[in-house]
């Protein structure tokens, strides 16, 4: 799939306080990886889930994950329900 930008045209016209303005947007596409779709995607890569380095899980359970920054933080941007409670492991399963 291919990635498109959202490109974003104003034109004002008249006294500063004054003018009309124009927005043309193209629509934004998905990601095309599929893994952040769902923590069942999620966890046929990473089983145990993706934390950042120090984060601890909220239950306190799970210990096995997989401790990434940027991994964490490319699966939060793509979908931010993959860490619903907000402990910064995102799909955690013991």
């Amino acid at each position: 799939m291919k990635r498109t930008r959202v490109v974003a045209v104003v034109v004002s016209t008249g006294l500063a306080l004054t003018g009309t303005a124009a927005v043309v947007a193209a629509p934004v596409q998905a990601h095309d990886t599929g893994i952040h779709d769902n923590c069942t995607n999620f966890n046929e890569r990473f089983p145990h889930g993706v934390g950042r380095r120090g984060a601890h899980d909220q239950g306190g359970n799970v210990t096995n994950f997989k401790r990434s920054n940027r991994i964490y933080n490319k699966a939060n941007r793509h979908n931010s329900d993959l860490d619903r409670d907000n402990d910064h492991v995102a799909c955690e399963k013991a």
